[in-house]
Parts: C-alpha cells; structure tokens; sequence
C-alpha cells in the first residue's frame, strides 16, 4: 500500500502532484500542501494558530467532498488535531 502523505500545516492528504507545496526553486516540499506553503514561504505568515484552523476548517467545508466525508471531518478536524501536526508542535 502507497503511504499516504498528509500536509504537516493543515492535514490535507496529498496524493497528486498538484497538491504538495513547493520549495524555494519550485521542488516539490514533502511535508506540505500548496494551500499552506507555496515557493518556500507559509501562504498565512502571520495568522495566528485559531485563525488558522478557522481558515482550514471552512476550507475542508467547502470542498468537493461527499456528505460522508464531511460528516466524519467535522468530527475529526479538531484543534487538537491540528496542533499533533509539525507545523504547530
């Protein structure tokens, strides 16, 4: 099974290429998505963790996920989630 690589910002799942972040020079970031980090550079520099997960969790919310997924997201997209990931430790 392919190991699934999930954005250490926001938690997104990465899957395409299209949706990892890039580095300085353009090389794909391994650690996270192109909403949270993009030439090398946070996209929300100065926002404040709260503001941050507001931003995210209305972002999830209006996605083309299905009602399933959005169900289990608002169960499982949590403060206390998001402050496990790299980015907010």
């Amino acid at each position: 099974m392919a190991k699934l690589n999930q954005c250490q910002s926001c938690g997104m799942p990465m899957k395409k290429s299209g949706e990892f972040g890039t580095e300085k020079g353009g090389t794909p970031s391994e650690k996270y998505c192109h909403h949270c980090y993009q030439n090398g550079e946070w996209v929300h520099p100065d926002a404040s963790f709260d503001e941050f997960y507001a931003f995210s969790l209305k972002k999830f919310q209006e996605s083309d996920m299905n009602r399933i997924e959005k169900f289990f997201l608002n169960k499982m997209y949590t403060k206390k989630f998001l402050k496990k990931l790299e980015r907010w430790r």
